[in-house]
């Protein structure tokens, strides 16, 4: 009986392994529909350098790099994670309300170079160098400086 689960578990791991295989294109049509609406709409005056295709065994995700080193990565349905502008300036409509509401307050004047979406939290970095991390009610919850 050892020997079947032993034998399972190394054929899931074999095809897990041959399934996994990155692909780089630069074509965004293989993104999903909602990413390249997503790019159309914040990023339609950047040049995609490539796109990194991650497939995994079950799924999928998407990594964007524009020639502006600007890096945008996508969820296998084309949900947006997280947008790393480097030192490029993002969009402010990316940015959620609550959050450009506190960040005028407190720190006017700074723009954001990288914002992040996780489990219902909104992370974002500012030009002067501090990250901050908003719950899904809009409360701030951390600053790393």
């Amino acid at each position: 009986m050892k020997k079947i689960i032993v034998a399972l578990v190394a054929m899931m791991v074999t095809m897990q392994v041959s399934f996994a295989r990155d692909v780089i294109t630069m074509n965004p049509k293989e993104l999903p529909a909602a990413a390249q609406t997503f790019l159309k709409q914040y990023f339609g005056d950047k040049q995609i350098s490539y796109i990194k295709v991650e497939s995994e065994f079950l799924s999928k995700k998407y990594e964007v790099v524009m020639t502006d080193r600007t890096k945008i990565e996508f969820d296998g349905k084309g949900n947006w994670e997280e947008v790393d502008g480097k030192r490029n300036v993002l969009p402010l409509e990316l940015i959620p309300l609550y959050v450009r509401e506190f960040v005028d307050a407190q720190y006017p004047g700074v723009t954001y170079h990288k914002i992040e979406r996780d489990r219902g939290e909104v992370e974002v970095e500012l030009s002067n160098h501090l990250g901050l991390t908003f719950n899904k009610n809009g409360q701030l919850i951390d600053i790393d400086d």
